[in-house]
């Protein structure tokens, strides 16, 4: 009886702990158009729903074949320059926070081809950096959130898939984005100029991008309580 009670009890456990889950999409999946576009102090997706991304989805390096969901993706986020710093050679190093257009928080997510929401996250703390020289961008840059520095949650609107530690609701625990831009060009050609005053793009850019980030999700707290009413059940029987 002690034995299966433990094991009942290490269930229970494992229920209630977080999993991880990976997601990730690779760069130029849509050859016909680019990822990411901006002006000024804008950050957003240069996506529409005919170009979708390959959104893949892994059980945290386990043994499982990735999932893949051809979805629309979308992005939100506002700039705030905070430095540019000289690393020598005529090079500078560009950093911006990052906010929604809309409130603090920045957002991105992968919709469907009816517009309905898959996978949705709002982050706070993150940072956008471009390398160049003192007045432009150059052609790659990066945005770099997670939960030891700032806040990112992510929401999964679609069915629980316990295998891949997916879970209806929003995620748990030290959760991470960061994205990837290249080939960041403007009408004129690679790299983006910025203004004299203020650091920010002065021309319409876009650019191609990758993604990659980390959620943990938990059950719903009604299949622990009813993990909890199963061990009760199991110890009663056993008297």
């Amino acid at each position: 009886m002690k034995i299966a009670m433990l094991s009942a009890v290490g269930l229970l456990l494992a229920a209630g702990s977080a999993n991880a889950t990976t997601f990730s999409f690779a760069s130029d999946v849509d050859h016909t158009s680019f990822t990411f576009a901006g002006f000024g102090q804008v950050l957003r997706d240069a996506q529409d729903r005919s170009d979708p991304v390959t959104l893949l989805i892994d059980d945290d390096n386990g043994p499982l074949p990735a999932l893949s969901f051809d979805l629309e993706f979308q992005f939100d986020a506002m700039l705030t320059h905070v430095a540019s710093i000289p690393v020598g050679g005529g090079q500078f190093l560009h950093t911006y926070t990052l906010a929604g257009s809309q409130g603090p928080a920045a957002s991105f997510g992968f919709y469907d081809a009816l517009g309905a929401p898959v996978l949705t996250a709002q982050f706070v703390g993150g940072i956008f950096s471009a390398d160049g020289s003192a007045g432009t961008w150059g052609s790659t840059a990066g945005v770099q959130a997670g939960d030891i520095t700032g806040q990112v949650v992510y929401t999964w609107h679609g069915a629980d898939i316990p295998a891949y530690g997916l879970f209806t609701g929003q995620s748990v625990g030290l959760d991470d984005a960061a994205f990837t831009l290249s080939f960041l060009q403007t009408a004129g050609g690679p790299g983006v100029g910025l203004g004299a005053t203020a650091p920010y793009p002065v021309e319409e850019w876009a650019s191609e991008g990758s993604f990659s980030g980390t959620a943990h999700f938990v059950p719903a707290p009604g299949l622990i309580s009813l993990a909890g009413l199963s061990l009760g059940f199991m110890g009663r029987r056993r008297r």
